[in-house]
């Protein structure tokens, strides 16, 4: 094991960071929609656009440079081994990373569509 970088952290954290990113932005955009209702920001305007779909739509394209730079490690080659146990398994942790990547995207386009195109409170 001499000369090679043990890094586990990262073995945990590539795969799980689609999915926090997902969660961040459904937290952001029920947060915001709460907000807008209870405060009564929703006929308030940002730069001419509506308060709550400028906020959703700001949170959604954060949203998705995230997820991209998080299916970034993905298309590359491992510098090093990653190694967990003795075993090295980057092309496993690279693959659920990218589709926990893509998966989260969609997931993130399909909750700030509602969220763009409805109304603010029902």
């Amino acid at each position: 094991m001499t000369g090679a970088r043990v890094r586990p952290v990262w073995g945990v954290l590539l795969p799980v960071a689609g999915l926090a990113v997902w969660a961040m932005h459904f937290g952001a955009v029920y947060a915001l929609s709460a907000t807008a209702c209870e405060r009564g920001w929703v006929d308030r305007t940002l730069f001419g656009l509506p308060w709550l779909p400028a906020m959703v739509g700001l949170a959604t394209l954060l949203a998705l440079l995230l997820l991209a730079l998080a299916f970034r490690p993905a298309l590359q080659r491992p510098r090093g081994p990653w190694i967990d146990g003795g075993e090295s398994e980057p092309r496993f942790t690279r693959w659920f990373a990218g589709s926990a990547a893509v998966l989260a995207t969609l997931a993130v386009l399909f909750q700030a569509l509602p969220a763009l195109l409805l109304p603010g409170c029902g």
